[in-house]
């Protein structure tokens, strides 16, 4: 198998302790051979509780030398737990997981010598997503301690043994040494089962002990899991009712998980009073202050919002002795979100500058920042320029994730020849990066090299997980080319690989470029999904200027839009940034006469339209209609200001400017323009 054991750790002078890991498992061969590589030349002994496994398991345990205990499962973890300490021989217990890998496992040697201490807690590092990345939570784990009869565990789930070890008057600490978790990883095959094995535990334990707060905390979490929120916020809300102290360890957890599902449940307002509470009770705890960022951002609060996140960056990430912390919220990602909100308050040169400084602060490749960069260089620069700024941005770590986000950003922004090459490089780095090689389809389609692109496409084996959406470029390419019989067959691909509702939308959208009028919808099927798919597609052929095909699809649109004063936003929109301003006009009037309350961004639209043609009081008005909407992004003051002052009116875009500084009285770019306006403003009265 090529695994490479090593003796046992010996018992010399600077390792008189004997150590003995103790774990339970069932099937578990996918990740138990790292996990006992990890303790090689550490521990002295290795008792697993297996609690029938069916797979290689015992076979790779025994190869490591363990001592097997089987025993039947009772949903009962303190139970199994115990039965392991009970065989263990060692001086020392390390209790771990199949799933978890420990980090420098010699430094914990010299640790077991000092006669002051009964424990340690390890820092333990739980992955998360689709990979072992830069997307983790932190936090302290009590896994090391003397082996004695009083020491052990308690709860089906979630088992403890802090507590009972700190009863006994026992002394332990936390050090730096890490314990690698991998079990909530996306792609874990067991996944699943443990979740649903976790929720069955949980709510036997909630009718056993209805009133107890670790056990109502930990029913929460499993509904929080599956994206119950609803429920996991009735578990959590009984959790803190029953709380006897905010320091128990799991306290300011709980206020957390509380707050992420309010704002899971767009429930900003809440969020932000429970917050207030709960960033005095906890100082420090970067995670809260990100979320308290975050509601306000979604309220709109852009200064308040920088507030809590400058906050938390000052304080920077927690090595997880104190907190439960995730990863990035006191530096990577809480940069991210400060480029974020700057952007929205019109700040381009502030917002670059977080972002530079989350793709610098990052551990890893985090592509947020890295995408946001992309996309408003796009905007600023010429591609050729862009392209040289990504590349002096790429990491050395995922460097093709990183080269398929800037491909995507490319294309996105209608340079689809520019993305080829970043596309090419990626996939001659990395064969099998099938997401790549569905973007790189989708160039090609938009370079009209149809061949070529079902040649790239059909390249995507129907094993990966990019296969429906390669179907789907297969659709895109036969409805621009008008090859009906390619359309069809990826429409069948997609629709039998779990996208059903796309396929009708798509199908019918293909029906229409064949010439049939489609006046009646399939029975069963949401309106709101069907016309949302085509609207995609309209997009997709704008940007890949296939006007034929895009003007076949524009009354399939108007005819099945279930709200049709949304469907013309949607499409003046549409229009707009595609470069059409009469029909972009026209669509925008035709939902106002709807009686629509437009966006901001359709706001803005009209009033650069009708200021292009000389509709100047409707310019303005629609100018101020958008500062109205939007009054935290100094974009709209720029505007109104630009628009204002081209037509020599500079008090008045003075006037509007200083209005401004109220709002933002540190803002350069508004100072500066004052400054410049006033000078006008003078020199025209003269």
């Amino acid at each position: 198998m090529g695994l490479r054991i090593t003796p046992p750790a010996s018992a010399g002078p600077e390792h008189a302790q004997k150590l003995s890991l103790c774990m339970i498992m069932k099937d578990e061969e996918e990740q138990l051979a790292r996990c006992l590589e990890s303790v090689q030349g550490v521990v002295d002994e290795i008792v697993i509780v297996d609690t029938g496994s069916t797979d290689r398991s015992i076979e790779i345990a025994e190869r490591f030398g363990a001592k097997i205990i089987h025993e039947p499962w009772i949903n009962d973890f303190a139970h199994h737990r115990n039965t392991g300490l009970d065989q263990a021989t060692g001086d020392w217990i390390i209790v771990m997981d199949a799933d978890e890998e420990l980090v420098n496992g010699a430094d914990l040697l010299p640790l077991l010598n000092d006669p002051a201490m009964d424990g340690y807690s390890l820092r333990e590092v739980n992955y998360v997503g689709a990979e072992a990345g830069v997307d983790w939570i932190v936090n302290a784990a009590f896994r090391v301690f003397r082996n004695r009869p009083e020491h052990r565990y308690t709860g089906a789930l979630h088992e403890q043994i802090a507590a009972h070890v700190d009863q006994t008057g026992a002394r332990s600490k936390f050090v730096g040494i890490e314990l690698l978790h991998y079990g909530y990883l996306d792609g874990n095959t067991e996944s699943k089962r443990k979740m649903e094995r976790n929720m069955r535990i949980a709510l036997q334990e909630v009718r056993r002990q209805p009133n107890d707060a670790f056990i109502l905390f930990n029913a929460g979490v499993e509904f929080q899991r599956q994206g119950k929120h609803e429920m996991a916020l009735d578990y959590f809300r009984r959790a803190f009712k029953n709380l006897p102290d905010l320091r128990m360890n799991f306290a300011s957890l709980l206020m957390r998980n509380i707050v992420a599902t309010l704002l899971a449940e767009e429930r900003y307002d809440e969020a932000i009073e429970i917050l207030s509470d709960a960033v005095q009770a906890y100082p420090g705890y970067t995670d809260l202050l990100y979320l308290e960022g975050q509601a306000y951002a979604h309220r709109r609060q852009y200064r308040a919002a920088i507030g809590s996140f400058r906050k938390a960056v000052e304080i920077g990430d927690h090595m997880g002795d104190q907190f439960i912390a995730q990863a990035g919220m006191g530096s990577f990602i809480c940069w991210n979100a400060l480029g974020t909100a700057h952007e929205y308050m019109g700040d381009v040169q502030q917002a670059v500058a977080c972002y530079r400084r989350s793709i610098t602060s990052s551990p890893g490749y985090f592509s947020p920042p890295f995408v946001n960069i992309a996309r408003i260089a796009l905007e600023a620069e010429d591609p050729d320029t862009a392209v040289s700024l990504l590349r002096s941005l790429l990491p050395s770590t995922r460097r093709v994730d990183a080269l398929h986000d800037a491909g995507n950003a490319l294309l996105g922004g209608g340079y689809p020849q520019h993305a080829l090459a970043l596309l090419e490089e990626a996939l001659a780095l990395e064969p099998t990066l099938h997401p790549a090689r569905v973007t790189l389809g989708h160039c090609l389609i938009a370079l009209e090299r149809f061949d070529d692109a079902v040649e790239t496409l059909n390249a995507v084996p129907d094993t990966s997980d990019s296969y429906a959406m390669a179907a789907a470029r297969l659709a895109l390419a036969g409805i621009a080319s008008g090859d009906d019989a390619l359309a069809a067959e990826g429409i069948e691909r997609a629709r039998v690989y779990s996208m059903p509702a796309w396929g009708v939308a798509w199908d019918i959208a293909r029906r229409t470029r064949a010439g049939e009028t489609v006046d009646e919808l399939p029975e069963g099927v949401n309106p709101e999904v069907v016309t949302a798919s085509v609207l995609d597609l309209a997009r997709a052929l704008l940007q890949m200027s296939a006007y034929a095909a895009f003007n076949d699809l524009v009354p399939v649109l108007l005819r099945h839009a279930p709200d049709r004063v949304h469907m013309d936003e949607a499409l003046g929109m549409l229009f707009y940034e595609g470069g059409f301003a009469d029909q972009a006009l026209q669509c925008l009037v035709s939902a106002l006469d709807g009686g629509a309350d437009i966006a901001t961004g359709s706001a803005t639209a009209l009033a650069r339209i009708c200021a292009s043609k000389g509709y100047d009081d409707d310019a303005e008005t629609f100018f101020r209609v958008a500062i109205e909407k939007d009054g935290e992004n100094q974009t709209r003051i720029v505007d109104l200001a630009a628009f204002l002052g081209g037509r020599g009116r500079y008090a008045e875009a003075a006037e509007a400017v200083r209005d401004g500084l109220r709002t933002w009285p540190h803002s350069t770019v508004l100072g500066e323009l004052s400054e410049s306006l006033g000078l006008m403003a003078q020199s025209s009265a003269r």
